[in-house]
């Protein structure tokens, strides 16, 4: 994947990010799994990043997304809050009465 970075700044024109800041983001979100043990998890996590670089490649994403989770620092704690909020509001039906309804199944 590091290696595509290149490829992938060129292909989708982002001229304005640094080659250096998008590989070191790049790494985060892999190192972000280092102590996970299981293997069928490890080859799940491999599988889904073959795909996501393939569809990357081929440009099947559109641009938004892949200045997204290459400018993303995981680190970021305002980052991680946001998203921890985001699944929380999921959970409770995004506020909508009729998804609610439906999460609980009724």
């Amino acid at each position: 994947m590091i290696k595509s970075v290149p490829r992938v700044l060129d292909q989708y024109e982002f001229i304005h990010l640094e080659e250096n800041t998008v590989k070191t983001n790049l790494k985060k979100h892999f190192t972000k799994h280092f102590n996970e043990g299981n293997p069928v998890v490890i080859d799940m996590l491999r599988i889904k990043g073959e795909m996501e670089l393939d569809e990357t490649l081929r440009m099947f994403k559109t641009p938004c997304h892949i200045e997204k989770i290459l400018t993303t620092d995981i680190d970021d704690v305002g980052f991680l809050e946001s998203k921890a909020l985001a699944k929380e509001y999921q959970k409770i039906g995004g506020g909508s009465e009729f998804m609610a309804s439906f999460y609980q199944g009724s």
